[in-house]
């Protein structure tokens, strides 16, 4: 077989395309299979299976240990002289920022600041151990405090509610805080158990079943939550707190119903942090990145100079500004996590699991991306888990890799995962000394830094038009998950997100439209019926599935197939020696049958009324683009193939996958269709049926 492309000058252009000669010869696919032989695999045995995977030796052990421990790997291979200088400057860096937003994510997880450093600290010193990323900065993480916000804030109702019921005293405020510590822990251990079990059955290809798309519209409506839940504390009023759908609203609601108990000063407080915040971020630290080492740690610097000023102005008692109090220097006793009413908050921890390793896996493959540096997703998914796991013991709550910090320690370059020494030690001083020097600190200031925080994420609405151009349904996954989520909860938004995108994926399949292409005039190519220079005649057809041929697929395959091709329902067959015929009311399609010479033959009644019909005689369907074939599919296959059979049309297959042969095979297809009429390629099939071959081409693309 011989195809060539003809040379040609370019219109308007001065660029003159060379000639491609191709030459092999025609193969079925079983003279493909014959010529290029694959090594069949050997039969499964459970035996050998056992023996091969059971089998190790002592470098097998050590392999399996230094997997688990790559901060081993790290230390063996590590280059002081190369290395040191970018993980002390971007971990001690990074830890500016862990300072301040831990205590703030502390108080929006509705506990005391010292849990969000308690978060951070442990995590931080796990995820150095068994993570493979250097770049990913584990800690507290906005969307992971307002969740556990939402959790203990429903237990500690429920606890009062249950004290009431039983005509006791109402609990305290260190009586429900104790019920929301022990709740973050319990939500802490089950988010790292299940992590860590994933990754156990090796589950982390999970995270390639979320969509850009979902990701981003969730994130954005968690920024507005999170960005919302401060507006209060910038106020200086204390709303309700909402459960359920419209929870958002209602607390804009009640907000709006106490404006007038607005503190001014905590206001203003709040609006010179944002500004101030604002512009070092956007005029000095974005704008000049490139010339300077390290940004400047204007929260940290924020932090430390209203606390100072606040605590010599007696903020407190003078303006009635709300500050963080007292923060206990030291440790909490280690504790076994409060389980008792887990089976309340286990779907909690499970969406929390799910989030967490979302948001963490998809920064440490866009840094892995960026740097050339590879990451274990299994490996990553357990170090998640553990860093979770390990700090429900200690008063924690939740945590997950934050964009900021993360930017930073792949800004600065960190080179291993033991940049987190100089942030653990940083972190440990604030706990044991420096943490209660915070104590004038105002809450207003906190909660200006956690929304400008949220600033990046809640800019991803400019995205919408460049979405909507790019992929429609890309669009709409993002505004419902992003619009169920603001408007319901959080919770219903990711179920609603996963299932518009499982939803529109079925869609995207089931309603593929048909297009049509024919042979060019001078040179073997296809090109779109609607081109000029094409030839066409239509005595062959090839119609290609684009897509996977299952059980939502099938039906509407076999209808373009049946509509670009012939319809065999508006066929009708006669036989003048029987009167069987049959009338379709729907169609107005008569059928009959006529037998000559022991054969049966089909008559178009437009033909038989005097209209001028194209009669197909060859039909090609291309299945290179399939690669699983269920039930219903092979079932189509078979009603197509047998019905173009009775009709007279040689049918021919071309292009099939090993998986979608050996589904047919099993199907019995071949009882009924010639192995023979099956193609390794088009051009195959057309040298094959060479009479009109290379007159009459028509591509149909679903």
């Amino acid at each position: 077989m011989d195809f060539k492309r003809a040379s040609f000058d370019e219109r308007n252009t001065n660029i003159i395309r060379s000639k491609l000669q191709l030459s092999r010869q025609v193969y079925t696919q079983d003279d493909y299979d014959r010529t290029y032989p694959i090594p069949d695999r050997p039969k499964f045995s459970i035996v050998r299976t056992l023996k091969t995977n059971c089998t190790c030796t002592v470098a097998d052990i050590i392999g399996i240990v230094f997997s688990y421990f790559p901060v081993i790997v790290f230390a063996r291979k590590y280059r002081i002289k190369e290395y040191i200088l970018g993980d002390f400057i971007a971990g001690l860096t990074v830890s500016f920022l862990h300072l301040p937003l831990a205590m703030a994510l502390g108080i929006l997880a509705s506990l005391r600041p010292i849990h969000g450093l308690y978060s951070t600290f442990f995590s931080v010193l796990v995820y150095m151990i068994f993570g493979t990323s250097p770049h990913i900065s584990i800690g507290s993480n906005a969307i992971m405090a307002l969740l556990t916000a939402t959790v203990v804030d429903r237990e500690a109702d429920a606890f009062t509610a249950a004290r009431r019921a039983a005509n006791e005293s109402i609990p305290t405020d260190d009586e429900l805080m104790e019920v929301k510590i022990k709740t973050s822990m319990a939500c802490c251990l089950l988010a790292g158990l299940i992590m860590m079990g994933m990754s156990l059955l090796k589950l982390g290809v999970i995270t390639t079943c979320f969509s850009v798309s979902f990701v981003g519209g969730f994130t954005t409506a968690a920024a507005f939550h999170i960005a919302s839940s401060q507006i209060p504390k910038v106020f200086g009023i204390k709303v309700q707190t909402f459960e359920g759908a419209g929870k958002l609203v209602r607390m804009y609601i009640d907000l709006f119903s106490k404006i007038a108990q607005t503190n001014v000063t905590e206001v203003i407080i709040a609006i010179v942090c944002m500004l101030t915040l604002l512009f070092v971020k956007i005029c000095i630290n974005e704008r000049f990145k490139d010339k300077m080492k390290i940004p400047v740690p204007i929260d940290l610097i924020v932090v430390i100079s209203v606390t100072i000023i606040s605590h010599f102005a007696n903020f407190k008692d003078v303006f009635g500004v709300k500050v963080a109090g007292e923060i206990p220097s030291g440790f909490t006793r280690p504790a076994l996590p409060w389980l008792r009413n887990a089976g309340s908050f286990v779907s909690d921890a499970f969406v929390m699991a799910i989030l967490s390793l979302t948001m963490s896996i998809s920064m440490a493959r866009l840094c892995a991306n960026k740097h050339g540096i590879p990451i274990d997703d299994n490996q990553e998914l357990f170090a998640y888990g553990a860093s979770n796991f390990v700090s429900g013991f200690f008063h924690s709550f939740p945590s997950a890799t934050a964009l900021p910090r993360t930017m930073i320690l792949s800004t600065l370059g960190a080179r291993t995962t033991l940049n987190a020494i100089p942030t653990s030690v940083f972190i440990l001083l604030v706990i044991l000394v420096i943490g209660q020097l915070f104590v004038s600190l105002p809450l207003s200031v906190l909660a200006s830094m956690i929304i400008i925080a949220m600033k990046d994420l809640l800019l991803q609405y400019k995205n919408l038009p460049l979405i909507w151009k790019i992929n429609k349904y890309d669009f709409v996954i993002w505004v419902v998950t992003n619009s169920v989520s603001l408007l319901v909860d959080l919770n219903y938004g990711i179920v609603a997100g996963v299932g518009i995108s499982i939803l529109l994926v079925i869609l995207r399949d089931h309603y593929a439209i048909g297009k049509i292409y024919a042979r060019a005039s001078n040179e073997d190519i296809l090109v779109n019926a609607n081109a000029r220079g094409y030839e066409k005649k239509s005595n062959l057809r090839i119609f290609k599935v684009p897509t996977n041929l299952y059980f939502a697929t099938a039906e509407r395959i076999k209808a373009q197939i049946y509509k670009h091709i012939t319809n065999p329902n508006k066929k009708i067959t006669v036989n003048p020696k029987a009167t069987d015929q049959t009338v379709d009311v729907n169609n107005d399609v008569v059928e009959s049958k006529e037998e000559v010479n022991g054969a049966i033959t089909c008559v178009d009644l437009e033909a038989a009324a005097g209209i001028k019909s194209e009669k197909v005689e060859t039909v090609l369907i291309d299945l290179s683009s399939v690669d699983y074939v269920d039930m219903a599919g092979l079932a189509v296959l078979q009603q197509v193939t047998n019905v173009y059979k009775k009709m007279g049309i040689n049918v021919c297959l071309v292009g099939l996958q090993s998986g979608v042969a050996n589904t047919l095979e099993a199907g019995d297809f071949f009882k009924t269709f010639q192995k023979s009429a099956v193609y390794y390629d088009v051009f195959d099939a057309l040298e094959a049926n060479r009479t009109d071959a290379y007159s009459d081409v028509l591509n149909v693309h679903m």
